[in-house]
């Protein structure tokens, strides 16, 4: 039986080379645009990222380790997510990349490090419901993939 990395690793790594070369090759004006004012521009999109893949991670991290994550009561991913932009707003895109990139390193290294039999314990998380740690490993590639997606259809 082959290990979930085998399939998650090179795709999470593509799709992240993808959304760092694309970015970094954003004028400043691009930088700056969005498809609406529902959307997020480059740079909130990138710490979104930064602060979402840290949560997962965490999530991760805790189900495989046995220990129930944090029960959220009435948790409202929406504000959630503008409470973390908020406090980002101030943050350079390069300096949020770097972060990007500080949590992917670490992500990998914790998903290398998971036991065989941690991909498959479950636990509920907040937005995602009962999942399993597969799943969340899963998320995190196909999250980045479609806020790329997005940025790619905001500058047309």
């Amino acid at each position: 039986m082959s290990s979930p990395l085998e399939n998650i690793l090179p795709k999470m790594a593509a799709t992240h080379a993808k959304l760092v070369a694309y970015v970094a090759g954003l004028d400043a004006q691009a930088r700056q645009q969005k498809a609406s004012a529902a959307t997020w521009d480059p740079r909130t999109i990138v710490g979104h990222l930064v602060d979402s893949e840290r949560a997962h991670r965490r999530f991760i991290e805790a189900v495989a380790g046995d220990i129930p994550p944090a029960r959220l009561e009435n948790f409202d991913l929406d504000a959630w997510n503008a409470a973390r932009a908020a406090k980002r707003a101030a943050q350079p895109l390069e300096e949020l990349l770097a972060l990007l990139e500080q949590e992917r390193q670490t992500t990998i290294a914790v998903l290398q490090g998971l036991p065989d039999d941690a991909w498959e314990k479950r636990g509920e998380h907040a937005a995602l419901g009962n999942v399993t740690v597969l799943f969340v490993a899963r998320v995190i590639g196909l999250h980045e993939r479609a806020h790329l997606q997005e940025m790619q259809e905001i500058s047309g």
